[in-house]
C-alpha cells in the first residue's frame, strides 16, 4: 500500500517525559506529547497535574486539543487521564483494546472512548498503527510526512522493530520518537537508515542506540520540540 497523499508539516512537542530539556517544565516519569498541527494529544503522562502545569507554561490550552490517543492502558501514559477529561470535557479518547474497566469507567465519565482494532486514519495524515500484540498491547502513531511516515511511541513494549514493522508495511519510516523500552539486536538493526531517532522516557539501552546512530540521533526530552 503507499503512503497517503496528505503532506503534514508535523510539530511535535514532548509535554510530559521523565528525562528534562526545557528548564521551565517539570520531568516526572512518563510520557506524554501534542501534535499540534493535528490538534492531537498522545498520551498524558503519569500526573494530571504536572500536565496540565507543563500544557500551560507551553501555551497549550487544553480546549484546544481535539483528541487524544493513549498507547496503552499504564499509569505513566495514562495517569493524567482525569484531570485533563475535567479540563477539556467530551474529549475523544481512542485506545486499543483490552483496557480495564476502571479506565474504560473514567473515560466514559468524561469523555468519548473510541476503541482502535487495526491500522486506522484517525484523521487526515495521521494513522494508528492499530493494537500490536507483546506484553502489553499498545497503538503507536504514524503521522504522514514528506517521504512516508514520522512515528510516534510510547513505550513499546511489543518491541519498537515491531511497530516499525507495521508502519513500513504502509510506507517508509522517516522519523520516530518516544519511549521504546527493552532494546533487542533486532530492535537495534530496525533502526538502521532512519533519518530522525529521539528515543527517551522508558527506553533501555539508550546509551547502545546512540554509539549505533550517532549520526541520526536526536536527545529526547521534556520540552523538546521535534519540527519535522
Amino acid at each position: 500500500m503507499g503512503v497517503c497523499k496528505i503532506l503534514l508539516m508535523a510539530t511535535i512537542t514532548e509535554t510530559y517525559n521523565n528525562i528534562p530539556h526545557n528548564p521551565g517544565l517539570q520531568d516526572a516519569f512518563g510520557f506524554s506529547c501534542y501534535f499540534h498541527e493535528g490538534r492531537l494529544l498522545f498520551d498524558t503522562g503519569g500526573d494530571g497535574g504536572i500536565l496540565l502545569k507543563n500544557l500551560n507554561y507551553l501555551g497549550i490550552d487544553p480546549q484546544d486539543i481535539d483528541m487524544l490517543v493513549l498507547s496503552h492502558d499504564h499509569w505513566d501514559h495514562n495517569g493524567g487521564l482525569a484531570a485533563l477529561l475535567e479540563a477539556r470535557p467530551d474529549l475523544k479518547v481512542f485506545m486499543p483494546p483490552g483496557i480495564s474497566d476502571a479506565t474504560a469507567d473514567l473515560i466514559k465519565s468524561g469523555g468519548q472512548m473510541v476503541i482502535v482494532e487495526d491500522w486506522q486514519e484517525l484523521i487526515p495524515g495521521v494513522f494508528s498503527t492499530g493494537p500490536l500484540q507483546g506484553k502489553v498491547t499498545e497503538q503507536s502513531l504514524a503521522i504522514v510526512v514528506d517521504g512516508g511516515y514520522f512515528v510516534v511511541s510510547g513505550c513499546a513494549h511489543p518491541h519498537i522493530s515491531q511497530v516499525l514493522s507495521a508502519v513500513r508495511a504502509h510506507g517508509q519510516v522517516q522519523g520516530v520518537i518516544g519511549g521504546f523500552h527493552d532494546v533487542s539486536e533486532e530492535d537495534l538493526r530496525s533502526l538502521a537508515g532512519i533519518p530522525y531517532l529521539s528515543a527517551s522516557h522508558c527506553t533501555k539501552n539508550l546509551e547502545q542506540i546512540i554509539a549505533a546512530y550517532p549520526d541520526t540521533y536526536v536527545k529526547g526530552g521534556c520540552g523538546k520540540v521535534h519540527n519535522i
